[in-house]
């Protein structure tokens, strides 16, 4: 293949038939010319049936050329509305696993908040005079915020973070942080529920 049909991105199908498609064209001239210099009616019939058969093939090659040529655009667009088909696609699944993750960081962060606030209901933050005597959150720049931020960085890396119970990672999330899982599940003295026994079927003997 040579340099040029590399950049247009043509095949050795396409070119064959171009070089065919030449080789008539050259081919139909040279019947026309000697058909019109033909000293008897009879060499100037005998060529000129064998320019309507060499044109008639010139013909079917060029639309055989332009056949390929179309397939091959046709292949191009489908490829190409493939591509941006999974593109879109994944972006939408990209969009909606950060908004499950986010949606599960507040989730989680509303939680172990009121399980902080419960364990130190009516506490001074120490933040300064703002008329507000008892705020329902730690201040900002608390401590518990930094350590819950990089506990939810660590288990949002983890492949399960989506999967993983919501209530098991909250009370991981109080351990991290130093707060009383206790204060919003009842944890303590929990024992595993006994399986209920199967209802008692009707003797079929």
């Amino acid at each position: 293949m040579t340099d040029d049909a590399a950049q247009i991105g043509e095949d050795r199908h396409t070119l064959t038939l171009r070089a065919l498609a030449g080789m008539s064209l050259e081919l139909c001239r040279d019947l026309q010319q000697r058909a019109l210099d033909a000293e008897n009616p009879e060499d100037a019939g005998r060529l000129a049936t064998a320019f309507h058969r060499v044109s008639r093939g010139l013909r079917q090659t060029l639309a055989l050329e332009l056949k390929l040529l179309r397939y091959k655009d046709d292949l191009v667009l489908k490829e190409k509305a493939a591509a941006d088909l999974a593109e879109a696609r994944a972006k939408a699944e990209a969009d909606l696993h950060d908004l499950a993750v986010d949606q599960r960081r507040d989730g989680v962060w509303t939680r172990v908040g009121d399980c902080f606030w419960s364990e130190h209901e009516g506490a001074d933050w120490n933040l300064p005079d703002d008329g507000i005597d008892k705020p329902d959150r730690p201040p900002p720049e608390d401590p518990m915020w930094d350590r819950l931020e990089a506990f939810l960085d660590a288990e949002q890396a983890k492949p399960d973070f989506l999967t993983r119970d919501f209530d098991l990672l909250v009370i991981e999330a109080c351990d991290a942080i130093g707060a009383d899982p206790t204060l919003i599940y009842d944890i303590r003295g929990r024992e595993r529920a006994e399986p209920e026994p199967e209802p008692a079927t009707a003797d079929s003997s």
